[in-house]
């Protein structure tokens, strides 16, 4: 009879113990899903992976560096040869650039500086979320091009220029191949989610990182990793190149987002600026 009760006791522990582990374990798990959907929806912002995440066959750039075609269609705010940002951010990159070892990056005209206020469909991406729903996924990349224009052109975008972005020095150690920008205040931040939700309603388009998309404007893409000596010391670079530019551009005022298609990520075409009435 004791030797029954001690087995009854015994597996009444190992079963709550297991139960409690596996909660944990969930709960722990769980966090560790939300962390790497925080870290995938980066994008080519984040710390680069064991590979370059867009070199390769069907990727943006080819393992030389060069181009390769990736065509798709986003709304944008071009950074304009006018826009008094443009010669500082060109400044702050070439003296990132002088002091970069050569191979690593694969780095972007300036003519192409942008910061994306929502990313359309691209031919690469033919999934759910990612491609506007009322399209078959077989759609031609041109048809998907003409679809999301035709549904922007009947919306309103309810939103003037000027677009006012801050520099984000918040995560400075972990966005090395561009600039991490945010609204200036709460108001411009509401602004901006406001119209990515309309984009993405017109549109049919919601990628899984909607809700938590961090706006920013690329310098470069990686397309070989670098040592870690010359990570180390290519992070220093970053670091004060992003000091310089917080202080030099204490505000960034962006004109009226515009509707554009891409072949690659070298130059992007524009169609029309959104309708702000």
């Amino acid at each position: 009879m004791v030797d029954m009760v001690d087995r009854a006791r015994r597996n009444f522990l190992v079963r709550n113990s297991v139960g409690y582990a596996g909660v944990v374990t969930a709960g722990l798990w769980s966090r560790v899903g939300a962390a790497q959907n925080r870290q995938s929806a980066m994008n080519c912002l984040a710390s680069p992976p064991a590979v370059p995440r867009d070199v390769g066959p069907g990727e943006k750039f080819s393992v030389d560096g060069a181009a390769q075609p990736y065509p798709g269609n986003t709304i944008i705010c071009p950074i304009a040869e006018s826009n008094p940002a443009l010669d500082e951010l060109c400044a702050a990159y070439e003296e990132l650039r002088t002091n970069t070892r050569a191979g690593n990056l694969a780095w972007l005209p300036p003519s192409s500086y942008h910061s994306t206020i929502f990313d359309g469909a691209t031919n690469a991406n033919r999934r759910p979320g990612d491609w506007p729903q009322m399209l078959p996924l077989n759609a031609s990349m041109d048809e998907c091009n003409r679809d999301v224009a035709d549904r922007l052109q009947h919306m309103s975008a309810g939103i003037a220029a000027p677009i006012r972005m801050v520099v984000d020095m918040d995560e400075v150690e972990n966005i090395p191949a561009g600039v991490l920008l945010k609204p200036v205040d709460a108001a411009e931040n509401r602004r901006l989610r406001k119209l990515r939700d309309a984009i993405s309603l017109a549109t049919g388009i919601r990628h899984a990182n909607h809700d938590d998309y961090r706006f920013h404007t690329s310098f470069a893409y990686y397309v070989r990793l670098f040592s870690p000596a010359a990570e180390a010391s290519y992070r220093s670079s970053y670091v004060k190149m992003l000091h310089r530019l917080n202080k030099k551009l204490p505000v960034i005022e962006l004109g009226s987002p515009e509707y554009c298609v891409f072949q690659d990520m070298l130059a992007y075409q524009t169609q029309f600026a959104l309708k702000n009435v």
